[in-house]
């Protein structure tokens, strides 16, 4: 009786929750055609002439680039591109919801739901919805052993923004079936969607996205970047971005394998314990918190773990998650004073960074005492374990 009230509940808040989403993504619709240089920017790669890649350089993977240049020829106009955009935001939204309710119910539906609101807005007029969609349709299917859709989805999200591609792992994770399948499966999608690229991009391509066009220094927002600009007020604008201090741009693939060992880790983890949500949210802290961009829409990538580590009674970690979401949107709705060393502002980013840092250290320590579940990513949810403390 109790958990069918918690069900009800959960039911009626993601209800009214969605509805609220509708609202905002309304608002977000009606200025979506004002100037915005992201906006503007998927506008440019979407219309403009030439190879991308090799006639003018790209920050995003192939499949980014090839829905952009599918979406604006059909929008026709900057006005209708950008709400076509927020459009396709929305239903990807909508999308995530309906991908947590299959995989662990309404409860994770919900927290996400509920986390998202304050900053969806940003989402909404960003692109990284579509690899958080493709992202959590694949750990959803890989918690209901549907590891073949599982591998299609993190490859497919993994076009959009590499990051998904993390969790590939889980298709080889032990199952009681066999996982020869699922792995050959991961490997053509990966070798179609490379090949693919490759073809259209040459290796360029892959620099290009790792370096994000080749760019100089650590965006303003980032661990580093944070810092700098506590100790360093100077700031260029350099590929679209604001940033301090000079790197090379080696760096930053560097720190993407840097970043990339401890998520690895605690996805497998997650994997064998049975708390993919935590392992979710520790892992992809760890790469964020590694990178030399760390934007606040990337707070998209771990909004739904707060949703799964809460359905899965991790609280701790849900609960950090789901401040380090809410001070991206400060720091998003700060960003002017913050590019002019406003002491409110620098210090909001400063305690985002720092509570993703806890959220990746937090998540490793709970996934390294973790028992092994006995049959991690069975077809039918596992009963939630005792929540933590």
């Amino acid at each position: 009786m109790r958990r069918m009230s918690r069900r009800r509940v959960a039911g009626w808040l993601l209800c009214g929750l969605l509805a609220v989403h509708a609202v905002i993504a309304g608002l977000a619709a009606r200025k979506s055609d004002r100037h915005q240089a992201d906006f503007d920017n998927y506008y440019r790669i979407g219309t403009r002439s030439g190879r991308p890649y090799v006639d003018y350089q790209v920050e995003f993977p192939v499949g980014a680039v090839a829905a952009l240049r599918t979406v604006a020829p059909m929008a026709g106009t900057r006005h209708r591109f950008g709400v076509l955009l927020v459009i396709t935001n929305l239903a990807a939204d909508a999308g995530i919801a309906a991908a947590l309710a299959w995989g662990w119910g309404l409860e994770a539906a919900a927290g996400y739901a509920f986390v998202a609101a304050p900053i969806l807005d940003l989402f909404l007029l960003r692109l990284d919805l579509w690899s958080t969609l493709f992202a959590t349709i694949g750990i959803a299917a890989w918690r209901r052993d549907h590891r073949g859709v599982a591998a299609v989805a993190f490859v497919v999200g993994g076009a959009f923004k590499l990051w998904p591609l993390a969790f590939l792992p889980l298709t080889i994770a032990p199952t009681r079936r066999s996982r020869v399948l699922p792995a050959a499966t991961a490997a053509a999608a990966l070798v179609a969607v490379l090949g693919a690229w490759l073809w259209i991009a040459g290796p360029s391509g892959f620099y290009q996205v790792l370096t994000f066009r080749g760019a100089g220094g650590w965006e303003v927002e980032s661990t580093v970047g944070s810092v700098a600009m506590l100790l360093d007020r100077g700031r260029q604008l350099d590929a679209g971005a604001w940033r301090v201090g000079t790197i090379g741009a080696g760096v930053s693939i560097l720190l993407f394998a840097v970043g990339g060992a401890p998520c690895l880790w605690m996805i497998w983890r997650g994997a064998r314990t049975g708390r993919i949500g935590s392992a979710w949210a520790g892992g992809i802290s760890a790469l964020l918190v590694c990178s030399a961009l760390l934007s606040p829409q990337f707070a998209a990538w771990i909004a739904p773990a707060s949703g799964v580590a809460w359905a899965e009674r991790d609280t701790r970690i849900a609960v950090l998650v789901a401040l380090a979401v809410f001070f991206s949107n400060l720091v998003f709705k700060s960003f002017v004073p913050l590019l002019h060393g406003d002491p409110g502002a620098l210090v909001l980013l400063v305690v985002r960074n720092v509570l993703l840092i806890v959220v990746a250290i937090d998540a490793a320590r709970l996934l390294s005492r973790a028992d092994r579940a006995p049959a991690a990513g069975r077809r039918l949810p596992a009963p939630p374990p005792a929540r933590s403390t």
